[in-house]
């Protein structure tokens, strides 16, 4: 049995720990909680209440958000108590932050994992296991007005095991459009000729979220707006082994059943990709 704490916002860690709980071998032993007396609800009530410092000394493991000041100290001090760590949101560290705490990881054999809801999905995982490399993947999404932040994590982290998030090249740029709209294209050239195109922003003419796949005599296309999924124009039936929930994969990770995956590593490449990527957006940016 692990025992589970819970650090941050009640409203967001919610859909996750209604996840956790399904499963056998968890016990949520109680949280530290943030957030105003108009945000909390019965699930937030159901919970006991701790300090910060009794939770980590409690708990197997922490699923935690955003909430909390000074991040990186925070996640240093339950590292180095080999605790294990879910990030319900993407890490607020700076590139040497997080490869400080990657180090202290490899010491600690703490198990960190970070939110990857593109990469769980099981289209996602369908396309892992069916996909030859290499491939030209187009990713479209312009569902809800997304920070750079926000936009550029899920995506890269998306994939993790398609193409791999270290490209050979980037190039990218941004166009501003009326009502505060915008367009933004990113473009990753991978070392074995796969090659990523992201298409990502806010157009009030376009609410959509398409992914399509083209490879040796492959053609997929996902249409996450509309639960359309097809290859090669036919409907995709999804085997069990693609129905993954992440807070499963982050347990048998702790328990040693599987290998590390969205881990805080991946996590900090993903970071360098997308500090490059942000500099060639301000360098070759339309204004």
């Amino acid at each position: 049995m692990l025992n589970v704490g819970l650090i941050g916002n009640t409203k967001i860690l919610e859909p996750f720990v209604l996840e956790i709980k399904k499963n056998a071998q968890i016990n949520i032993i109680g949280k530290a909680s943030v957030g105003s007396s108009a945000e909390l609800t019965g699930f937030h009530y159901s919970i006991p209440e701790f300090n910060r410092v009794e939770l980590i000394e409690r708990a197997d493991l922490i699923i935690m958000d955003n909430s909390t000041p000074m991040p990186f100290k925070f996640m240093r001090d339950i590292i180095k108590k080999s605790k294990h760590i879910f990030c319900a949101e993407y890490p607020d560290l700076t590139i040497d932050e997080c490869t400080e705490l990657n180090k202290l990881i490899n010491e600690s054999r703490s198990v960190v994992q970070v939110t990857n809801p593109y990469f769980f999905s099981p289209a996602i995982q369908w396309a892992n296991k069916n996909i030859k490399t290499p491939a030209f993947i187009d990713y479209s999404n312009f569902e809800e007005d997304v920070t750079k932040k926000k936009s550029l994590y899920p995506m890269l982290l998306m994939l993790l095991k398609l193409t791999g998030i270290s490209p050979k090249k980037i190039g990218a740029v941004t166009f501003p459009g009326y009502n505060n709209s915008k367009f933004t294209n990113v473009r990753l050239e991978f070392g074995d000729a796969s090659v990523v195109n992201l298409n990502f922003g806010k157009l009030e003419s376009l609410k959509n979220f398409k992914v399509r796949i083209y490879s040796d005599n492959q053609f997929a296309t996902f249409n996450f707006s509309k639960e359309k999924f097809l290859s090669d124009n036919k409907t995709i039936e999804f085997a069990d082994d693609c129905m993954v929930n992440q807070l499963d994969i982050f347990i048998q990770t702790i328990e040693g059943k599987i290998k590390k995956i969205s881990t805080l590593d991946d996590y900090l490449i993903a970071m360098h990709v997308a500090q490059k990527i942000n500099k060639k957006i301000a360098q070759f940016s339309i204004h």
